[in-house]
């Protein structure tokens, strides 16, 4: 085997180590910085339906993903023809709701959008930082509180 194709090769297995290494890191830190007190009063308010806040110049999040239950969507399209079925709906190998077409189309219909509502629900993600802002971080306190 050509010798530079062997240190490639090695750089490349040397780097993917490293990564894991400052991966496994970043999750140890991370972890740590969510456990704080500050930080974990900062998500309890995002605990039951997700979301984003940030204070001091430290972001944290829980990620939300919407929940369709597929039997109860089974049930209520096939009380009504296809044809007539609302345009954020899709059949694939599950039902498919376009978040954005519903709420429009259940704030324009609200006395039919109940059924809809009961088919749904949110699962949330793992609780993370999602960003740090260094620069409000380095400043004094009293500059970053109003």
């Amino acid at each position: 085997m050509e010798e530079q194709i062997k240190s490639l090769a090695l750089q490349l297995h040397g780097a993917k180590q490293k990564k894991q290494e400052i991966e496994r890191h970043i999750k140890s830190v991370e972890r740590k910085l969510l456990d704080q007190k500050e930080v974990s009063q900062l998500l309890l308010p995002l605990n039951n339906e997700g979301g984003e806040r940030t204070q001091d110049g430290i972001t944290v999040e829980i990620k939300r993903e919407h929940v369709w239950d597929q039997f109860l969507l089974d049930e209520l399209l096939e009380s009504m023809p296809r044809e007539s079925w609302p345009s954020f709906v899709a059949q694939v190998t599950n039902y498919k709701v376009d978040m954005r077409g519903f709420t429009a189309w259940a704030m324009a219909h609200p006395d039919e959008a109940g059924r809809w509502h009961a088919c749904h629900s949110i699962k949330l993600g793992k609780e993370r930082v999602k960003s740090i802002d260094p620069d409000k971080l380095n400043q004094p306190e009293e500059e970053v509180r109003p």
